[in-house]
């Protein structure tokens, strides 16, 4: 492992001075006395012009700034040639800034801006800017990435988490077994979906039952965005409770120009969806509308298998109906800022019995013999409301140019999430519990905008109560994990937590848990030449569930040119703790089947558990080879994070040996005891073959291993083993051709190697589609998944995954999870 991280540095050394070369080049053109000109436009992000809009290059001699016209257009003559710092803003909405451009000599560089309205709830810059229709590269001290999710709707993707399962460093995990509509969740940089923040339009939704969020149940066609930000450096006060990185999913937002969008789908599956989304803006009250339902037969739809005692059949499916309801309204001040309200309503069924179900081959490896695992009857039904409030305020003084230098943001959002199981499954899983999650979460940030930069406050307040059968209604006092490792414990003194029940739920087996998030974060950013970007933040924050830390980092990057960019951040982070995990029945548990270990053990929580606290480092390089139209965009990352405190389960040094056993003799619980270690390398290359023709390929290692277990704590595997469910490597290649009319078109393969979260051989995936553009107003489309039709074996087969190496005995069997097969997917879209 250690040669392997000295070749990912060599690799990026080599990439840095690869990039190096152009720098002569720049100065020799930066010498020139020749004058340059810049021009462009300015325009919203859905295309609609901004006049009044204020431009100004600085960084390279005197500040040139000038306004745009009526139809957004602007124009700078007799520049100095050289490395310029792009800065737009515009009133209502969203400022662009420190983004590098090139002018050259005897050239005239052409411009174009894209501005978000309002503020909309961002972790990143959300506006873009292209120069000679390149994109500008961007100086963040973070790899980050801004997926747009309409053209992902148009073709026919459903799933939030089928398209971050191609981006890298990202694993998503099939949470209860493989197959169509099967529930997902997603981590960055690691093992752990827990370690990744989720935010929707900026609001936290990750809950503090699994500490997880399930992206299948949200659909591109509602999204307007999802933004990546991989590591911890200082690019967005996003907080600091994460440790592989943060996604932004960001929902619909008003638009400039009213605009309708109808689509109907009609897949495999008896898969169907339907969709209408209207934006717009009204004098100032700007609005956005969505609706989309979808259904699926599912690939497994009452087929009948044998129940678990086979002396009969029971039907299992994987069928799923899901309906999402969002609603935006937007009012723009006349001197600057907004206010708005929003509302979202998602309502999903799923059948999980084909999900849960599993079969196990008999000894000569077939059906002959084999046994059955039958969930049928399982059922999930989940809903989740949000309600929300957000402000922008605009304070004192303003530049010359009319934006303000001070703005004040205050979001508000009240979520709540129920979520009811039926059948044989409840309970069997974390994510099988019947409960009621309310998370209520409040920000209040300050901007102040610097001659160089900017500065940034920032005070989150989050509080959640989480009402679930996962606990009995009394748990253990404080004390009870206060004993050394590996010391029988016994009953002691019972403190009674009082909580109204959940309907349908008896109130012996309801438990209500609770904790209050705060967080202050600090972030100074400034760029004293056009070639240095600095990034600065701190953040105290205090939880109510293990404590305080206190957490700084630092973030540059340096762009010679335009052209090429290198940057470096390390910080440090910590992950807190889940609320199950924290807390004891009065009456342990009977023993049952370890997840990781032959033998019964009673499972529970330490109420002394504490965050997981990590330090991260990251560097990074970005270059623009070529020209002509045709240019080659390089992006590599090389990263590692270090885990101080990370937590393993500790087993009892003896297992039980019947489910009758005094459940006290054979414990396990949740302790932090482990040292682990998550490093890799992300390269990704995009070349333009011709206009509106892009090829990608992206390429990953994505390490996670354990460096220090003490041998009394199991998680009983070796040291500097790859964790199980991450993949090593990982590989996209991707075409796409869309000019807007005729035929557009996409193909793309995705690899995952050994470790994956199928527990299975290296694989390949394929999936490809079309779209003609019939007319200014329709889209015809046809698309597919899977087409290469890869591991389609519908039900989850028992032990029959690649095995996991252990310290103890044999390796461990684990379990193979299917693939969903072949799709194909025909949309009709009509855009008004």
């Amino acid at each position: 492992m250690i040669a392997a991280t000295r070749r990912l540095f060599a690799s990026l050394t080599l990439f840095v001075l690869a990039g190096s070369l152009a720098a002569p080049a720049a100065a020799q053109s930066s010498a020139s006395t020749v004058p340059a000109a810049a021009s462009g436009s300015v325009r919203s992000a859905d295309g609609a012009p901004i006049a009044g809009a204020t431009v100004e290059l600085r960084g390279n001699g005197p500040h040139r700034t000038v306004r745009t016209d009526a139809n957004g257009r602007f124009r700078l003559a007799d520049l100095p040639v050289g490395t310029y710092l792009l800065n737009v803003t515009a009133p209502g909405y969203t400022a662009l800034a420190g983004q590098t451009v090139q002018i050259a000599a005897g050239t005239d560089a052409v411009l174009d801006v894209a501005l978000p309205r309002a503020q909309a709830a961002s972790l990143t810059t959300i506006g873009s800017v292209t120069v000679n229709g390149t994109r500008a590269l961007s100086t963040s001290p973070a790899p980050t990435l801004e997926i747009s999710a309409q053209p992902l709707a148009q073709e026919g993707v459903t799933r939030v988490s089928d398209v971050l399962s191609d981006q890298l460093s990202t694993t998503v995990y099939p949470i209860l077994g493989g197959g169509l509509n099967a529930p997902a969740v997603v981590a960055l940089r690691g093992p752990d979906p827990s370690e990744t923040l989720v935010d929707v339009d900026g609001h936290q939704v990750n809950n503090g039952s699994t500490g997880d969020f399930d992206l299948s149940l949200l659909d591109p066609a509602d999204l307007q965005s999802i933004q990546v930000i991989y590591g911890i450096a200082p690019s967005a006060l996003y907080g600091p409770n994460t440790l592989g990185g943060a996604l932004n999913v960001r929902t619909l937002e008003p638009t400039t120009t009213p605009q309708t969008t109808v689509r109907f789908s009609d897949g495999s599956y008896d898969t169907f969806a339907d969709t209408f989304d209207t934006t717009g803006t009204h004098g100032r009250l700007g609005y956005a509308f969505s609706y989309h339902r979808i259904s699926s037969g599912g690939q497994l739809d009452d087929d009948l298998i044998p129940t678990n005692d086979g002396t009969g059949l029971a039907p299992i499916s994987n069928t799923l109906d899901a309906t999402t309801v969002l609603g935006k309204l937007r009012y723009s001040f006349p001197s600057g800022g907004f206010v708005g309200l929003t509302f979202s309503d998602q309502s999903v069924y799923r059948d999980l019995s084909a999900t849960l179900s599993a079969v196990q081959f008999g000894p000569t490896g077939t059906l002959a013999g084999a046994t059955y695992t039958n969930y049928s009857g399982t059922t999930m039904n989940n809903s989740d409301i949000a309600y929300g409030l957000d402000a922008e305020v605009p304070l004192g003084p303003k530049d010359a140019d009319g934006s303000p230098l001070t703005t004040v943001i205050f979001r508000q959002q009240n979520g709540t999430a129920f979520q009811s199981v039926d059948g044989p499954g409840v309970g069997t899983s974390p994510y099988l519990y019947n409960d009621h999650d309310r998370i209520v979460d409040d920000t209040l940030e300050i901007i102040h905008q610097l001659p160089h930069g900017s500065l940034a406050i920032k005070y989150a307040l989050t509080d959640e109560g989480l009402l679930t059968d996962y606990i009995p209604g009394v748990v253990f006092a404080d004390a009870i994990l206060r004993q050394p490792i590996g010391t029988t414990l016994q009953p002691l003194d019972l403190v009674r937590t009082e909580a109204a029940s959940i309907p349908g739920i008896p109130d012996s087996t309801t438990q209500f848990l609770s904790q209050t998030e705060r967080s202050l974060g600090l972030l100074y950013q400034i760029e004293p030449t056009a070639k240095l970007h600095y990034a600065f933040a701190a953040y105290d924050s205090d939880y109510s569930t293990f404590g305080r830390s206190i957490d700084p980092r630092v973030g540059f990057t340096w762009t010679p040119t335009a052209n090429a960019g290198y940057r470096g951040s390390v910080g440090t982070t910590f992950q807190s703790p889940q609320l199950p995990g924290l807390l004891v029945p009065p009456v342990l548990p009977p023993p049952a089947p370890s997840d990781t270990l032959n033998g019964l053990y009673s499972s529970i929580g330490n109420p002394h558990l504490t965050a997981e606290h990590a330090t991260s480092y990251d560097l990074g390089a970005d270059h623009v080879f070529g020209g002509g139209g045709r240019p080659i965009t390089a992006s590599l990352d090389v990263y590692r994070t270090d885990l101080h405190n990370g937590v393993a389960t500790y087993y009892s040094p003896v297992a039980c040996t019947s489910v009758t056993d005094n459940p006290a003799t054979c414990l396990s619980y949740p302790v932090n005891v482990t040292r682990e270690v998550y490093e890799g390398v992300e390269l990704r290359l995009a070349r333009t073959l011709a206009e509106h023709t892009t090829l990608r390929l992206s390429y990953d290692i994505d390490s996670v291993f354990t460096k220090d277990v003490p041998g009394a704590s199991a998680d009983d595997f070796p040291n500097f083993q790859q964790s199980a469910g991450v993949p090593l490597h990982k590989a996209t290649l991707d075409l796409a051709h869309d000019a807007g009319r005729g035929i557009a078109y996409y193909a793309g393969i995705l690899y995952e190697g050994e470790y994956n979260e199928l527990n299975l051989p290296p694989y390949a995936t394929l999936r490809a589609g079309l779209t003609w553009h019939a007319s200014k107003t329709l889209d015809l489309g046809l698309y597919g998944t899977n087409l290469t039709d890869v591991y389609n074996f519908r039900l989850t087969e028992l032990g029959a995954g690649i095995p996991y190496g252990a310290i103890v005995g044999s390796p461990q069997p684990a379990d193979a999870l299917p693939l969903a097969g072949p799709q194909i997917t025909f949309t009709t879209a009509l855009h008004l």
